[in-house]
């Protein structure tokens, strides 16, 4: 029995056995040690069907070591990740030997945005964080109640400046309720006036930071204006 190693059809080495001969695409010359990422190649200029009984003999070919990222993701930019073998712009790489350029065993980083699109970027976060601001006003409510809110209000602000202005829908309300037409209206009226101090600071502040952002001059100070609840693009 003997030390065989046996390469695939690229002259990689797979592995090493005992055999009692020599057979196809195997070498008899121990190769060196390779270390992790890498990979040992058999390099001959014999070919292993034509030169089949010398082919991997002492004095035939020698050994190289190359890197190996075939298991490597490979990325050619930012969420551009890389297929062996494949067309890039021309250029192609199947995982053996040295890194080309083009190519990053890491995903590199998003690119740094234009003052444009960050500013519509981060407008897009304020505006998410304020839609989940003014939700919590009117969480708990049915649509169909929500619908009838304007009737409400416009009631209840036109009672407030003259009492002696017809409700007619709050004074319905109030007797399915079962209370006077009177505290419905007050009660009304609280409501209105609570929802819109809340609304006014929502409102008011989305403003004042979409001002912010509009105005900011650089990339660093637009991801600066953020929600005060936090957020950031």
């Amino acid at each position: 029995m003997q030390t065989v190693y046996q390469l695939d059809d690229q002259g990689l080495l797979l592995h090493e056995r005992e055999a009692p001969t020599k057979g196809h695409l195997q070498v008899m010359v121990a190769p060196p040690a390779v270390p992790a990422g890498h990979v040992a190649r058999w390099v001959t200029a014999l070919h292993p069907v034509v030169d089949t009984k010398t082919y991997g003999d002492q004095g035939t070919g020698s050994w190289e070591v190359i890197e190996d990222h075939r298991k490597d993701k490979l990325w050619l930019a930012h969420g551009r990740p890389y297929v062996l073998d494949t067309d890039a712009d021309g250029q192609s790489y199947d995982g053996l030997g040295p890194l080309p350029e083009w190519l990053h065993t890491e995903e590199p980083p998003a690119p740094e945005p234009t003052l444009e699109d960050a500013q519509a970027a981060q407008l897009l976060v304020i505006n998410a964080s304020f839609e989940t601001a003014a939700q919590a006003l009117t969480a708990g409510y049915p649509e169909a109640e929500r619908l009838t809110w304007p009737i409400q209000q416009s009631e209840a602000l036109a009672w407030a400046a003259d009492n002696a202005s017809p409700t007619p829908y709050l004074d319905g309300l109030a007797a399915a309720r079962g209370i006077t037409p009177e505290d419905m209206r007050a009660l009304t009226l609280a409501q209105v006036q609570a929802f819109q101090a809340a609304s006014q600071q929502l409102v008011g502040t989305r403003q004042r930071l979409r001002d912010e952002i509009n105005a900011a001059a650089t990339v660093a100070a637009v991801r600066a204006v953020v929600w005060p609840s936090g957020g950031q693009a």
